[in-house]
């Protein structure tokens, strides 16, 4: 009795193959859209770094990302190679970021 309710018809069959990849396409489009985005704001901000401020960034730390009146906002500290450091924020996508230079001995900008 219990193998008889595990079986499907070939219909059945098909189209939960058919339910279940459209959900994995449809995950991996939101979480390609997701990486595109994060790459658009980080290449914007290390050109920015670069041009405004002679900062190669090696890396970022204290990353914050959230929506702030219906606008995507990042905050972040970049960490430039000659030890510099920076505090950047941008509440939409279409301005510059904010920068503030971080103090060596400051663990907050």
């Amino acid at each position: 009795m219990y193998l008889k309710t595990l079986r499907r018809s070939p219909a059945a069959f098909r189209c939960s193959i058919i339910a279940g990849t459209a959900l994995a396409l449809a995950g991996l489009a939101a979480l390609s859209l997701a990486t595109s985005s994060r790459a658009d704001w980080q290449s914007d901000l290390r050109d920015q770094l670069l041009h405004e401020q002679n900062c190669e960034v090696l890396f970022l730390s204290d990353l914050e990302e959230r929506v702030v009146e219906g606008q995507p906002a990042v905050f972040v500290r970049a960490h430039c190679s000659d030890q510099r450091a920076f505090d950047a924020s941008r509440t939409d996508g279409a301005t510059r970021f904010r920068l503030q230079v971080c103090d060596k001995h400051m663990t907050a900008c």
